[in-house]
């Protein structure tokens, strides 16, 4: 009963993320890996948890830093990755970068010296002329044969477009993921454990010296309990 619980959670789950980011690879990869990310920190947190191994004092500071580690990671897969994803569109959408059947239609249409300008929408344009076409002259007096003809060549090419970006997308995140782990995220654990391990010597330091005073409160109250005139004895 329970696994058919869990089965039916983990299918819903990952039918939404679906619907939500199937559209674009790349989204759907940076936010799988998310969600990868907080699964995994949320299993080592409650590994910690309830392991009798562990004290409470080095539970109460290696749950907190796992948790942190956690959100660091997913925090820096985001502000790494999503830039990247930007600028790789970008280069999608101004034809910086096209295959060859792309670069045939700037050239049919005659706008290849705008390629790579800001301004310029690659795939906002393919869409005007597939409207524009549908509504001139020439398309409405050409035949079934002609007009399917047609039309199978612009959806082609517009198909062809949102699979080149979606490639770029998906490529773009597989590099800004590699970015994150391997270069900027060891880096920012570091300093987490620095951090936490200050937290921890403080804390430590803290107790030794309330051990140290509460000894030598023991100590003194010992001491004021011998007679002052005791013979001291060799």
């Amino acid at each position: 009963m329970a696994q058919n619980w869990l089965k039916n959670l983990s299918k819903s789950f990952a039918e939404t993320v679906y619907k939500q980011f199937g559209s674009s690879s790349g989204k759907m990869l940076l936010v799988t890996s998310a969600i990868g990310v907080a699964l995994s920190t949320l299993a080592q947190a409650g590994a910690i948890l309830f392991n009798d191994k562990y004290s409470v004092s080095q539970k109460a500071f290696m749950i907190p830093q796992e948790l942190t580690e956690g959100v660091i990671s997913i925090a820096s897969l985001f502000i790494i990755t999503t830039p990247i994803q930007m600028l790789a569109k970008k280069y999608s959408t101004t034809g910086k970068v096209l295959t060859r059947d792309l670069k045939n239609y700037m050239q049919k249409h005659n706008i290849m010296d705008k390629r790579g300008s800001l301004d310029f929408n690659l795939k906002t344009h393919i869409e005007s002329t597939i409207d524009g076409l549908k509504n001139s002259d020439v398309f409405i007096k050409s035949t079934d044969a002609e007009k399917l003809t047609t039309q199978n060549y612009y959806t082609n090419i517009l198909q062809k477009y949102n699979v080149l970006e979606d490639t770029n997308s998906a490529i773009a995140t597989a590099a800004g993921s590699i970015l994150s782990t391997a270069v900027i995220l060891p880096y920012l654990r570091n300093y987490s454990a620095s951090y936490y391990q200050k937290i921890n010597m403080k804390a430590y330091d803290a107790y030794q010296a309330k051990k140290q005073m509460r000894n030598n409160i023991y100590n003194q109250k010992l001491y004021s309990q011998i007679p002052q005139n005791a013979d001291l004895k060799v």
